[in-house]
């Protein structure tokens, strides 16, 4: 399931930023990685998968102020780094999901006005009891879930790839990043939504970064997004 999820995601990759005749190409480590090329590879995983949980616990921070004891997420983040011949290198990064239903309970929980003295409880996956504080609804509360883990996570893995992409890579050739929901946890939900998030940018705007040519917003600006609910 998962090398089939990775080689179809690699297809739509490079399908968004490379002619049609690299399109058949699967991703591979080179054969003769030095061991430092090896070390940037894993260094570009970890920075990836770190940018991800941050982002996932700052959210989950969030939720569990207003609803404690709500589990939100399933699974961990994952990232493995490939070279593309003559395209450049793609991380393929595996997001935690969201439970089903759990964001759907969770804003159900939110009142619109009107927030009574006493706190509402609700049954959540695995019998754990949330409770709805009163006193944390306020207008900085998170009331989509869904939407701000797309942002946050999208601009996490932005910053990832402008702060730390050092990959060497040719002018033309690109960093790509892709992200995807980690295997479902339970059975699917009529309904549920993952996201299918690629990220793609040129070394010759890397490399003009790093050498102070172009702002960190002129970098940001030539990022391809490309960002799916499926």
């Amino acid at each position: 399931m998962k090398a089939h999820q990775t080689l179809a995601l690699t297809a739509l990759i490079v399908g968004c930023s490379v002619p049609a005749f690299a399109q058949a190409q699967r991703p591979s480590a080179p054969a003769d990685a030095t061991p430092n090329l090896r070390f940037q590879v894993r260094t570009m995983e970890t920075v990836l998968t770190s940018a991800v949980q941050n982002g996932v616990d700052r959210l989950a921070h969030k939720i569990n102020e207003v609803a404690p004891g709500l589990r939100l997420f399933a699974g961990l983040p994952h990232a493995h780094g490939y070279q593309l011949e003559n395209v450049g290198w793609f991380f393929d990064v595996e997001v935690p999901d969201i439970y089903p239903g759990s964001a759907d309970l969770y804003v159900e929980l939110l009142p619109t006005s009107g927030v009574s003295a006493t706190g509402r409880q609700v049954n959540n996956r695995g019998g754990v009891t949330s409770t709805v504080r009163p006193d944390a609804i306020e207008p900085a509360v998170v009331r989509d879930p869904r939407g701000e883990y797309r942002t946050a996570i999208r601009e996490a893995l932005i910053d990832a790839m402008l702060d730390f992409g050092q990959m060497p890579l040719k002018p033309s050739e690109s960093l790509t990043i892709g992200a995807r929901g980690t295997d479902p946890v339970g059975p699917a939900v009529a309904g549920d939504e993952s996201v299918a998030l690629v990220l793609s940018i040129k070394g010759e705007d890397l490399t003009a970064l790093r050498a102070g040519k172009i702002t960190r917003e002129e970098a940001k600006a030539r990022i391809k997004i490309r960002d799916d609910r499926r």
